[in-house]
C-alpha cells in the first residue's frame, strides 16, 4: 500500500489548521451497515448478508387449551464475514484505547498487518486523526469523498492485496468541507442536521465527517486600556438649537405720568410689572504686584534682608549624610567567556554574539556576569519576543498564581482554533539554555528540530532543550526559536 502523504486531489492551498478530532461533528446517514465512532477514529463498516432461515419443524402435539407448541428452531451459525467485522471493530478499539490524542499513524500500520491476514475482509472506510490531518484506509466498496468539492477516494485508486482485495492506504489533509465515509451500501434519506453521534455503534449507511470551522473573520477587539471613540464627519455640521424666545418688551411709563382714565384699581390688579435693570457690576479694583525682593530703591530705606543660606559644599569634603544606597540587581548571574570587547558569552560559543570576535583566542577563564537575552521566539504573525526571564504561555496565562507573584512573566497567544490551554506551557532560562516544558495542556506540544522530517510530541512535563531554529507547535500557532546563545 502506498505510504506517500499528498493531500485530496483538487485540494488547494496550505493544510488548514483543525480543532481536535473528537470535536468535529458526526452524522450518520440510516443503513443497513455500522458506524462506528471512538476517540480518534471513525469507522464504517459493511455487514455481510446473513442466509435465510430453514423452515420450521413440525410442531409438538397440541396442549389442552392452549393449542400445538412450536419447537423452537435451532440458532443458524453467523456468518464468517461477523467474524472480520468483530476483529475490525475490536482492532480499531484497542488502538483507540491506547490513549494516543493522534492514533492514525498506528492504527494506519495495524490495518496494514491485519489486511494480510484475512483472507475475505468486509467492504470498510476509516478515517483517524493524525498530526497534519487524517489516515483513510478504503477496502472492498468503501468510499471516501467531498462531494461540495468533486473529490472521491476508492480502493481501486489504492493497490490490490496478494487476495486480490483492493485496499488504498493514504496520509491526507483536512477537506475544507465535508468528508463522506461509507461502505457500498446505498444511503437512504440524508442525516438529520441536528444529529452528532459522539461515540458508539451505530446502524447507518454512511458517515458524514463535519469540515473544519474557518477562522472567524469578526475584528479583533481593542487592547485593555483604550477607548473607541467614533468621530463625526469633518464635512458635516449639526444644526445649532433655536435661542429660548425671548419674552416680549413690556413698555414702562416715565416716572410721575397719571395713569389712563378709566383703569383705577383694576390696573394696578392686571398690570405686569416691570423688569427690573441689574444694576451694573463695579469694576474690580487693580491688583498691586510686590516688588521684588531682591530690588531696592536708592537712597530709601535699606530693601528686606534675604534668610540665610546653607554654604556650598567643597570640593573633596566628605557629604554630610549618605547617599542612598542603590536597588539590587536582580538580574541572572552566569558565568561566561568575555570578548576582549567586555561582552559575555556562553563558553560553548566560538564567536562573540554580538561583534562577531572570535572567542576561542581568549583564555579559558569564566567570569561571572549578568546574563544577556539568551533568543528570541519569532511567532508566525511576526511578532517576536526576547528571552530574558522565565515565561508562562497560554490563552489566559495573568490567572497563574506564579505570574501574579512574579516568578513567571505571561506571554499571551492567541488561537482562533481553540487549540491552546489556558495555561499550557513554559519557558525556563537555565545557565546559557532555553528549556520548553507542557503543563499538562489539552492538546499537547509538538517540536521539529531544524530539518527534522516531522513534529514529535512533548512529554507533559518533562522539559526539552532548544536548539537554534527549532519549531513549536501549540494548537494552530507556531513560533520558532533563534539565538546565538546556548542551545548547541
Amino acid at each position: 500500500m502506498t505510504r506517500a502523504t499528498p493531500p485530496l486531489a483538487g485540494a488547494t492551498g496550505a493544510p488548514a489548521t483543525v480543532p481536535p478530532f473528537d470535536q468535529v461533528a458526526v452524522r450518520v446517514a440510516p443503513g443497513p451497515d455500522l458506524v462506528v465512532r471512538l476517540p480518534g477514529v471513525l469507522l464504517v463498516v459493511g455487514v455481510p448478508d446473513h442466509p435465510a432461515a430453514s423452515a420450521a419443524p413440525p410442531s409438538r402435539p397440541a396442549l389442552d387449551g392452549w393449542g400445538p407448541a412450536p419447537v423452537p428452531a435451532a440458532p443458524a451459525a453467523a456468518p464468517a464475514g461477523d467474524a472480520h467485522v468483530g476483529e475490525l471493530v475490536a482492532l480499531c478499539r484497542r488502538v483507540s484505547a491506547a490513549g494516543s490524542r493522534a492514533p492514525g499513524t498506528r492504527l494506519h500500520e495495524e490495518l496494514r498487518d491485519w489486511l494480510g491476514t484475512v483472507g475475505d475482509p468486509p467492504s470498510f472506510a476509516v478515517a483517524a486523526a493524525t498530526e497534519d490531518g487524517l489516515a483513510l484506509v478504503l477496502a472492498g466498496d468503501g468510499t471516501a469523498e467531498v462531494p461540495d468539492l468533486g473529490l472521491r477516494l476508492t480502493p481501486a485508486q489504492g493497490e490490490a492485496l496478494g487476495n486480490g482485495t483492493l485496499v488504498l492506504d493514504r496520509l491526507v489533509t483536512w477537506p475544507p468541507a465535508a468528508l463522506h465515509l461509507s461502505a457500498g451500501a446505498p444511503a437512504g434519506v440524508a442525516p438529520h442536521p441536528l444529529a452528532d453521534l459522539e461515540a458508539g455503534i451505530v446502524p447507518g449507511a454512511a458517515a458524514v465527517l463535519a469540515p473544519a470551522p474557518a477562522a472567524s473573520a469578526a475584528p479583533a477587539p481593542p487592547p485593555s486600556g483604550t477607548t473607541m471613540v467614533r468621530l463625526p464627519s469633518p464635512n458635516g455640521r449639526a444644526p445649532l438649537p433655536p435661542p429660548p424666545p425671548r419674552p416680549p418688551a413690556v413698555p414702562t411709563p416715565p416716572a410721575g405720568a397719571p395713569e389712563p382714565a378709566g383703569h383705577g384699581h383694576e390696573h394696578h390688579e392686571h398690570a405686569v410689572p416691570a423688569p427690573v435693570a441689574a444694576a451694573p457690576a463695579a469694576p474690580a479694583p487693580p491688583v498691586e504686584l510686590p516688588a521684588p525682593k531682591k530690588s531696592a530703591l536708592l537712597f530709601a530705606q535699606p530693601a528686606e534682608a534675604e534668610p540665610a543660606r546653607e554654604p556650598l559644599p567643597i570640593p573633596g569634603a566628605e557629604p554630610a549624610s549618605a547617599p542612598a544606597p542603590e536597588p539590587a540587581d536582580e538580574r541572572a548571574r552566569v558565568k561566561g567567556i568575555l570578548c576582549k570587547n567586555g561582552h559575555l558569552n556562553d563558553p560553548r560559543a566560538g564567536f562573540c554574539a554580538l561583534c562577531g570576535i572570535r572567542t576561542t583566542q581568549q583564555t579559558a577563564v569564566l567570569v561571572e556576569g549578568v546574563r544577556p537575552p539568551l533568543g528570541l521566539l519569532v511567532f508566525d504573525d511576526g511578532a517576536t519576543v526576547s528571552l530574558d526571564v522565565d515565561y508562562l504561555l497560554g490563552r489566559e496565562p495573568e490567572t497563574d498564581e506564579r505570574v501574579g507573584s512574579g516568578q513567571l512573566r505571561p506571554l499571551l497567544v492567541v488561537d482562533q482554533t481553540g487549540g491552546v490551554s489556558r495555561h499550557h506551557a513554559e519557558i525556563r532560562l537555565d545557565g546559557w539554555d532555553v528549556l520548553l516544558l507542557d503543563i499538562g495542556s489539552a492538546n499537547g506540544t509538538l517540536v521539529a528540530p531544524r530539518g527534522a522530517p516531522g513534529w514529535a510530541s512533548l512529554v507533559p512535563h518533562q522539559p526539552v532543550r532548544l536548539t537554534a531554529g527549532m519549531a513549536v507547535r501549540m494548537g494552530g500557532r507556531t513560533f520558532a526559536f533563534e539565538s546565538p546563545h546556548g542551545g548547541y
